[in-house]
């Protein structure tokens, strides 16, 4: 079974490409790839943080770190690499069971049931 990115879009403002950063060179802006079985019904979000080493730095100076999982890391907003990057690294995610594909994508993004449980 493979990955198939179904949609990446931007969390607050829809499609990538509607997405203008004031500063495009520092800027941190909250993405959601839109994943399922490739050819099969069915997905699940994973959420990236796509932002600059600028950005970074200034959040550093700011608050004084930043925790690096689930980021991607751009030299400026290109809703073009952006998509191109996140898409050939879900896409390469292969497994027996969709289970198995969310393990290795939530290494990427955040995924919707992460840290769900079921009730008894």
């Amino acid at each position: 079974m493979l990955a198939e990115v179904k949609a990446i879009l931007t969390i607050d403002h829809g499609e990538l490409e509607t997405c203008v950063p004031p500063d495009p060179t520092d800027f941190c802006v909250a993405v959601r790839a839109i994943v399922g079985p490739r050819n099969q019904e069915g997905e699940e979000s994973f959420d990236v943080k796509v932002c600059t080493p600028a950005w970074i730095n200034r959040f550093c100076q700011e608050r004084g770190a930043v925790l690096g999982r689930h980021y991607l890391i751009v030299s400026a907003y290109n809703p073009a690499l952006i998509r191109s990057v996140l898409t050939k690294q879900i896409e390469r995610c292969s497994g027996s069971s969709w289970g198995d594909i969310a393990a290795k994508l939530r290494q990427i993004g955040h995924w919707e049931f992460e840290d769900y449980r079921p009730s008894d």
